[in-house]
């Protein structure tokens, strides 16, 4: 049982029932699946939302028994059109870190593109272009895999402009794939929503490892002129792009983020938190269909176990010791 200084916060990204090859393999969860879990959720622990676990995690108020957060990254049209009507029917609070660019639809992510790219049977010719990108072997089925790993902001910006002028254009992408992210009007309709709640999830979502520091600069600084503007005038939460520390981003994008003011920094690599986690450390449970697949009773077992995973306590340590001003 999930004792009372443990707050697990989920992550979840789409909840999607259209045929988008965008979306496929990338962890997207069908609605009618998502229902039955949110059903299982809100029986086992109590759901509260990411402002009140952050609280109580600083210390700032006594949490439940059994607490509970809900996330969703990326800001998919289907936070609102899916995800949030069944919420709102069980009284649910969730959180939705936005790719601001990506918002409208207005900028292509690359990962759906190369995605789709890759569904489409075009993967040998993108494998082909990865290759002479990154002048090493990119296998077939590991595309996407591989430029995570290996991530850099201006090869993946080559890629994709390639990708746009010799495979497919934006336009067609963007009929035959139809809306991907929320739309200004949907983040307008939700802001006055008691359950929901928009944080950041950088401009372009790259591997922040793969920046300079003004690049993650940029890309913060960027979302929050966003946010800003369209949303609130408080400072969000960020949730990093992936978030598999010393692997996905370092003390660099943790520094940075707390010279911009941002009061919390979530990450994606398991385990829950206990009263006092740093708030540039808050963890947070990935889950995907898969870890769907064996039922909603499978999944809760899973899920109260919320151990960290043993290669991350070191690098948890190191970024405690890295981290300037670090209490």
């Amino acid at each position: 049982m999930i004792m009372s200084n443990e707050y697990l916060i989920l992550l979840f990204h789409s909840i999607d029932d259209r045929s988008v090859l965008s979306l496929r393999d990338l962890g997207n969860i069908l609605p009618g699946v998502f229902e039955k879990t949110v059903v299982a959720l809100k029986k086992e622990f109590d759901i509260i939302s990411l402002e009140d676990t952050v609280r109580c995690i600083s210390g700032g108020t006594r949490g439940p028994a059994r607490p509970l957060a809900i996330t969703f990254d990326d800001g998919s049209r289907s936070y609102v059109s899916r995800a949030v009507p069944v919420m709102e029917s069980h009284g649910i609070p969730s959180t939705c870190f936005l790719i601001t660019d990506c918002v409208d639809d207005r900028a292509i992510y690359w990962r759906y593109l190369y995605n789709y790219c890759a569904h489409t049977g075009w993967a040998k010719e993108l494998e082909e272009l990865i290759t002479e990108e990154y002048e090493v072997p990119a296998a077939e089925g590991g595309i996407i895999r591989f430029t995570r790993n290996n991530f850099s902001k201006e090869r993946t910006e080559r890629i994709v402009e390639r990708i746009l002028g010799h495979m497919i254009s934006g336009e067609e992408y963007r009929e035959r794939e139809g809306r991907l992210f929320l739309s200004f009007q949907d983040i307008e309709s939700m802001k006055g929503n008691p359950l929901v709640s928009f944080g950041i999830h950088t401009r372009s979502h790259p591997v922040m490892t793969g920046l300079t520091d003004e690049e993650i600069g940029d890309e913060i600084s960027g979302s929050l002129d966003f946010y800003g503007r369209w949303i609130g005038d408080d400072v969000p939460m960020f949730s990093v792009p992936f978030g598999r520390l010393y692997m996905d981003y370092d003390e660099r994008t943790v520094n940075i983020a707390r010279e911009l003011s941002v009061p919390f920094v979530l990450s994606a690599y398991g385990g829950g938190n206990g009263v006092g986690q740093p708030p540039f450390n808050i963890r947070r449970i990935p889950v995907d269909g898969r870890m769907l697949e064996g039922g909603t009773e499978n999944f809760l077992s899973v899920i109260k176990e919320a151990a960290v995973p043993p290669e991350y306590l070191g690098r948890e340590e190191r970024l405690k010791e890295r981290i300037s001003g670090s209490q």
